[in-house]
């Protein structure tokens, strides 16, 4: 067979591959059986009519697209192989012409990426502080939990639990939705039925009904509603003031923790709750802060076939799975009232995003040659297993654990784990090399273009070799392995050097 290559942008090739007339001529006949039995031929019993019969009765580009159907998966196989291509989906086929026969074909192959001297990287970290704010908006929070709920003769304020019959319809939907003795809270930065309802409580006396209108949101999440007038009809039942216990050593004591027994003590424990929480957050958004400006001065060129993947798997996760089937995704999207277009299109930059992380943290495994160890992934199990089963564990016969474990240990749970933890061990690396002061570190790496991801250089040791296959891995199966919100929302939150 003749073939051309061309290195398309977006990690793609096209191929160009013309068919020897010999090898269509075998293929040809073949097809010619296969339509004889499929197409009905008057005065032929099914596969009896000879090759001229069928061409002559459907035509000779009928005849030709069924040769291609036949020939094509083994032509382009030899041409992969032959011409060393290292494609990671399937190709998109186009016949070119059929006499001589030319089919190109486009395919995506493995990503290229180029970190640049990421041992340069310097990023300032921000001390994490702790106002007192915080800590007295933590406690309230912990009283809220134990508060009781007094029916008052006043006007609706922030902080109230309200029981009205709630009406709602929106300018072009002919469907009313309608709830009767609904109970929900007044709650500033909540949302309760559409955005800015609850702010058109407040003032509200208990009777009824009220006639409420207001425009949603241009950037509304459900973009057929965005920007559309909403009608309210709304009898107030019932309006409950929230009272909070009093914070003192009684309260303190009935939490029933000992190690509790004052008010000082319960500030000091929130205190700590309230510093480890932002300090966590403060490893995020740092981890996050530090990955993007590794994404800035990288070079990537990548196939949009991994975004679409990513998209997939976000869909599948936002869905609830309900992407599975054409019909619990269909019944999904009334429900949200979108068409699976709308909702492709507002995910794509998230996972466009998701992919370019994924691929500059693969690439920086492998720079550095970080690998996830066999031992670790069982210990992850075992620990799964404790999470799943708890104390009990240790009172089940060996075959009920064994049946558990077969449980977790599938080849898709063992990939997810060895992802995650090499996430998280690359982005302890990069936090490492980043918080280093000014000036030290390591040599600088060479400049200038990475080779194709996977593709293994002489010297590569085996080290190395094997943190690329877990990167790659996860690359080419479209797993994500930098969370499309933020690097560190994996248990990489802990890794920061």
């Amino acid at each position: 067979m003749g073939v051309t290559t061309e290195r398309l942008p977006r990690s793609q090739v096209l191929l160009e591959i013309e068919v020897e007339d010999d090898r269509l001529e075998t293929f040809m006949e073949k097809a010619s059986r296969r339509l004889a039995q499929r197409v009905r031929i008057p005065g032929f019993r099914p596969g009896k009519a000879p090759r001229q019969i069928v061409e002559r009765t459907l035509g000779r580009p009928a005849l030709i697209q069924e040769a291609l159907e036949l020939l094509l998966p083994d032509a382009y196989s030899e041409v992969i192989a032959e011409q060393k291509i290292d494609a990671i989906g399937q190709p998109a086929f186009d016949l070119k012409s059929m006499e001589p026969l030319v089919v190109s074909a486009t395919v995506p192959v493995r990503p290229t990426v180029d970190l640049k001297d990421y041992s340069a990287l310097r990023v300032p970290r921000t001390e994490v502080t702790v106002a007192q704010e915080q800590i007295e908006e933590a406690i309230t929070n912990l009283r809220r939990r134990f508060a009781t709920l007094d029916p008052v003769d006043r006007a609706i304020e922030w902080g109230d639990t309200v029981r009205a019959d709630v009406t709602v319809t929106v300018d072009g939907q002919e469907e009313e939705h309608k709830e009767e003795d609904a109970e929900f809270g007044v709650l500033q930065g909540s949302t309760v039925s559409l955005p800015g309802f609850l702010d058109h409580l407040i003032g509200l006396a208990r009777g009824g009904p009220y006639a409420i209108e207001f425009a949603l949101p241009e950037d509304f999440i459900a973009a057929d509603l965005a920007g559309k007038t909403a009608h309210y009809s709304v009898t107030v039942h019932e309006v409950k003031q929230e009272i909070l216990p009093d914070l003192d050593d009684a309260f303190v004591k009935s939490l029933d923790d000992a190690e509790l027994e004052t008010v000082e003590q319960l500030r000091e424990r929130m205190e700590r709750n309230v510093r480890a929480q932002a300090e966590a957050s403060g490893v995020t958004a740092y981890q996050e802060e530090v990955l993007d400006l590794l994404l800035a001065n990288s070079e990537l060129d990548y196939p949009e076939l991994l975004v679409e993947r990513e998209v997939d798997r976000m869909v599948d996760q936002q869905s609830d799975h309900a992407s599975h089937t054409p019909e619990q995704l269909e019944q999904w999207l009334q429900q949200i009232g979108r068409t699976e277009l709308e909702v492709r299109e507002e995910l794509h930059p998230r996972a466009d995003l998701a992919v370019k992380r994924a691929l500059v943290l693969g690439e920086l495994a492998m720079g550095e040659g970080l690998t996830v160890e066999e031992d670790e992934i069982e210990a992850e199990i075992d620990r799964g297993m404790d999470q799943f089963i708890g104390a009990s564990r240790g009172e089940m016969p060996e075959e009920q654990k064994a049946a558990f474990r077969q449980m977790f240990d599938t080849p898709d749970y063992r990939a997810s784990i060895r992802n995650q933890m090499l996430t998280t061990a690359t982005l302890g690396r990069l936090v490492e090399i980043a918080s280093q002061p000014e000036g030290e570190g390591e040599e600088p790496r060479a400049r200038g273009s990475r080779r194709r991801r996977g593709a293994r250089a002489e010297g590569d040791d085996a080290t190395e070799a094997e943190g690329g296959e877990d990167a790659d891995a996860a690359i080419v199966s479209g797993a994500s392995t930098a969370d499309t919100e933020g690097a560190g929302t994996s248990p990489a939150a802990g890794s920061e050097a």
